[in-house]
């Protein structure tokens, strides 16, 4: 069975994300001083949190705490996800009454995350999945999906780079950089592309592991994004309904991919 803990701060978190959840979507003065393109981001990605997140981490937090294999191995993605979207809650929104509670929840999912990967290295969790995993699918998408997001990064950041001046994203938000794009390239790209290199060649023992999370984050991720999408498009700021289409699609292929590996997973 995994080390406990991080179970239970998969729970505690969910309750925190109800949290910051509500009292952004319902309290106007909590995204008061950020501009109208990141309040309706700020507030569809509480929506994501609240219907999508919260939930799935109670339910991963406690299925794993019964010994469930499947809650073990998706809770790292969840974890990863809060990971993510808390570092931008925390920095990237100006100081409100919610930034013990924002600072709570990153600090639980790292080391709720940091547990795992040390349970993950010790018992060797790749062992969980049987030959027939589909680990090139998985490898697959994980590196295409890390190439596509980096190219289209790229293809802003290069050219603003290039011209001396910042991108033209940046007045939509307010800030002084695209917290975002330091993020996924920096971190969360390289992550992926080295998770499914290590699926394709198939040798390295943690990246089964490693590659799940990843993908499982990458649904979450994708369903916030449509979330932000459709909050955009409901307060009349720019948000295609082609982009909400990709995005869901997105969402769909991810969830597709990881329903696939996991479904090869060996009964305990």
């Amino acid at each position: 069975m995994m080390t406990r803990w991080p179970a239970y701060c998969a729970v505690v978190i969910s309750a925190l994300v109800v949290l910051s959840s509500l009292v952004g979507i319902l309290d106007p003065a909590t995204y008061a001083r950020e501009t109208a393109t990141w309040v309706a981001q700020g507030v569809g990605q509480d929506w994501a949190n609240l219907l999508v997140v919260a939930p799935f981490l109670a339910l991963a937090g406690v299925l794993a705490l019964r010994g469930s294999r499947l809650a073990t191995v998706l809770l790292g993605g969840g974890l990863i996800y809060v990971m993510y979207s808390f570092v931008l809650y925390s920095f990237a929104v100006h100081f409100n009454s919610l930034f013990l509670v924002y600072c709570a929840t990153l600090g639980l999912a790292v080391f709720g995350l940091g547990g795992l990967a040390a349970e993950a290295i010790r018992k060797r969790h790749d062992g969980w999945f049987d030959d027939r995993a589909p680990r090139r699918l998985l490898g697959g998408y994980l590196l295409g999906s890390a190439l596509l997001f980096a190219a289209l990064w790229l293809s802003e950041d290069i050219p603003a780079i290039l011209r001396g001046t910042p991108p033209a994203s940046l007045a939509d938000v307010g800030l002084a950089t695209n917290p975002v794009h330091v993020l996924d390239l920096a971190i969360v790209l390289p992550a992926m592309a080295i998770a499914g290199i290590a699926l394709l060649r198939g040798r390295a023992p943690w990246a089964a592991i490693m590659g799940t999370w990843m993908a499982k984050f990458a649904v979450l991720m994708d369903a916030a994004l449509v979330g932000m999408f459709l909050a955009l498009r409901a307060r009349g700021l720019p948000a295609g309904v082609g982009l909400i289409a990709v995005f869901g699609l997105f969402t769909a292929i991810s969830l597709a991919v990881v329903v696939s590996f996991l479904s090869s997973m060996r009964h305990a």
